[in-house]
């Protein structure tokens, strides 16, 4: 099946090449992309650090000697998914890892292993949920948010895509994020996809709500917020609805 990906770039790719290693042909076409902010890290003592994003260590504006090597090899990690810890160790940090699946399971293994009143610098996207932080913040942890990253809507969608729109052979397009579906449903007239023709799968509730509101057909929500949940569904199909 043909399979839009509407992601950033680089997690497109990787995408593109687990769902080929399932026999299916991935076109790619970014709805956001997320831009570095150049935030600054913050020159003071922290007792770890959070992030929920491999984006935030690819996109961090960090000097090579700031945060200190040191620091980097020390400093507790606490992340959400294996791709974050990857993202992490690509960039040097290398301190003890607490891996959760989901932000939600994050928070309460962090209660649960940290004395109150502990420091953590969150890495974070400035287009965020404040579910985390708000958690950890009545939990009674100080939480500093660095918002590393941000997202810039793209303009069209790509010449590929436009390409397949004219044949109708695209059978389901990938919904990670509630914005990234909403700059979805912007583009797509312009690029002359028939939408109720197109399975939308979906990472969550959240990221399936613009589509449930505008009355598509076929948005399939996945049983659990990763993208092997997805990936379960899309096997799942054969034909457009």
């Amino acid at each position: 099946m043909l399979i839009l990906l509407t992601h950033a770039q680089e997690e497109s790719r990787r995408t593109a090449a687990s769902l080929a290693r399932l026999g299916h042909v991935a076109v790619l076409s970014p709805v956001l992309d997320m831009e570095p902010t150049g935030a600054l890290w913050p020159a003071r003592i922290i007792d770890g650090i959070i992030a929920t994003s491999a984006r935030a260590f690819e996109l961090l504006s960090a000097t090579p000697d700031w945060p200190l090597a040191e620091a980097r090899r020390l400093m507790p990690l606490l992340l959400v998914g294996e791709r974050t810890r990857e993202a992490a160790l690509e960039r040097g940090f290398e301190g003890p890892m607490l891996i959760a699946p989901d932000a939600k399971t994050l928070a309460t293994q962090v209660c649960t292993r940290f004395a109150v009143p502990s420091h953590f610098v969150y890495l974070a996207g400035r287009d965020r949920k404040p579910d985390l932080e708000e958690c950890l913040t009545e939990a009674g942890f100080e939480i500093e948010p660095i918002e590393v990253y941000a997202p810039q809507p793209a303009e069209s969608l790509s010449d590929a895509v436009l390409a397949f729109a004219e044949t109708g052979g695209i059978g389901a397009v990938l919904h990670y994020s509630r914005r990234s579906a909403e700059n979805f449903l912007g583009l797509a007239p312009t690029a002359g996809l028939d939408l109720s023709r197109i399975n939308h799968i979906c990472i969550s509730q959240e990221a399936a709500a613009p589509l449930l509101d505008a009355r598509l057909n076929g948005v399939l929500i996945a049983e659990a917020p990763n993208e092997q949940a997805m990936f379960e569904i899309v096997n799942t199909l054969t034909d457009p609805p």
